[in-house]
């Protein structure tokens, strides 16, 4: 069988092998900060402020599934003070026409609720979703479009305040991890002046990743818009951290805590899930879909459900590699976990030549938690 610490090492592969790489990550920030600029220089009587949210902010960012599909990428286009406009004159009049002009689009803008969804012929393997708004004293009020009634309306958020709350709930692992990749580097004798805010992910961020991934794959055909959405996963996660320091354990403070959490938070027959940096007048409740749309309450329970077992529980009683294969080409993807498992057999070939990959005696099995010695492979006689 598995060992807890055998699937954290092949979960640290996944994390890896569905996040965004560095230059692409990097590429990303250099379009938002240009388009800010752009922005800032065009608007010479407002002062405007372009900064991530979501995933990108976050260090949560998930490779799409297949090439076909973009990257999302969440902007906040921030007036620093409220210029008299109404929601929907800086939404539509204001807003969409600097995004028309920054650069030839792919498409038409799409309006959505609160954002428009652009994609730039330069920034290919991209969409953009940039929310208007403009900043209060504690918080920032966006736009809101109210589909059936066809209005416009401000509404309170604090994204900024969110990416503070989420770093310091895991700042005492991020510490960690940034000490450890220091002191690799010292060993290494490797540049140590700055080490990128990108390669310092932890386990809480690398096991919202796989869940998240799990998410889209079950998800994937989903017509009925009933998809757990990022943030309500992102913000359980978080709140039932315990600083656990492996991927293993932040999966099942998740998954086995999710439902405690939310059963706890329902008030009168409703769903909260508050925004915890949110301080304004009416809070903002990241559940507030589930009491309109129930069906997506049952679709979160369902998929919770789904990855506890496709996670946590039957991989620790499958003790073939093959099986164990198979059973995450449905829980990631067949691509994704191909590459995977061609990762973990060239690492075993490599831990096998220098001896470092050991024979399990209990079950016959190799790990480097092993006790016996592989010998060395000599083909051919040598």
């Amino acid at each position: 069988m598995y060992t807890k610490n055998e699937l954290n090492d092949i979960y640290e592969i996944f994390a890896r092998t569905i996040d965004i790489s560095e230059e692409l990550f990097d590429k990303a920030v250099n379009e938002y900060k240009a388009m800010g600029n752009w922005i800032d220089n065009e608007t010479p009587d407002y002062k405007v402020h372009i900064y991530p949210q979501g995933s990108f902010a976050l260090g949560t960012v998930v490779k799409p599934i297949t090439d076909e599909d973009e990257y999302d990428l969440d902007l906040v286009c921030e007036f620093v003070e409220d210029y008299g406009f109404s929601a929907k004159q800086l939404k539509v009049s204001v807003v969409k026409p600097l995004l028309a002009g920054y650069k030839k689009t792919t498409t038409d803008i799409l309006e959505k609720n609160r954002c428009w969804r652009v994609e730039y012929d330069h920034f290919k393997g991209f969409h953009i979703d940039v929310i208007p708004s403009y900043k209060l004293v504690k918080h920032i009020n966006i736009t809101d479009k109210d589909e059936e009634q066809k209005t416009y309306n401000y509404i309170g958020s604090n994204p900024q305040g969110y990416i503070d709350w989420f770093k310091s709930r895991i700042a005492v692992q991020h510490q960690r991890v940034f000490q450890e990749l220091h002191n690799h580097s010292i060993r290494a004798q490797a540049e140590i002046d700055k080490i990128s805010e990108f390669k310092v992910k932890t386990p809480l961020q690398k096991a919202i990743q796989i869940l998240k991934r799990h998410r889209n794959i079950m998800f994937a055909n989903d017509e009925n818009h009933c998809s757990p959405v990022s943030i309500i996963i992102t913000t359980i996660a978080a709140q039932v951290n315990g600083n656990e320091d492996n991927i293993f354990d932040s999966l099942s403070a998740f998954l086995l805590g999710a439902s405690t959490y939310i059963n706890n938070n329902i008030h009168d027959g409703q769903y909260y899930i508050d925004n915890p940096s949110y301080t304004g007048e009416k809070k903002e409740n990241f559940a507030d879909k589930w009491n309109e749309h129930p069906e997506r309450a049952t679709a979160f329970f369902n998929w919770l459900n789904k990855a506890k077992k496709d996670l946590l529980e039957e991989p620790l009683n499958i003790s073939d590699r093959i099986k164990l294969a198979e059973k995450f080409n449905f829980s990631f993807g067949n691509r994704t976990t191909s590459r995977v498992f061609s990762s973990m057999a060239e690492d075993d070939r490599k831990a096998i030549q220098d001896q470092s990959m050991k024979i399990v005696t209990a079950s016959g099995t190799i790990s480097k938690d092993g006790t016996v010695k592989v010998p060395k492979n000599s083909h051919y006689g040598r």
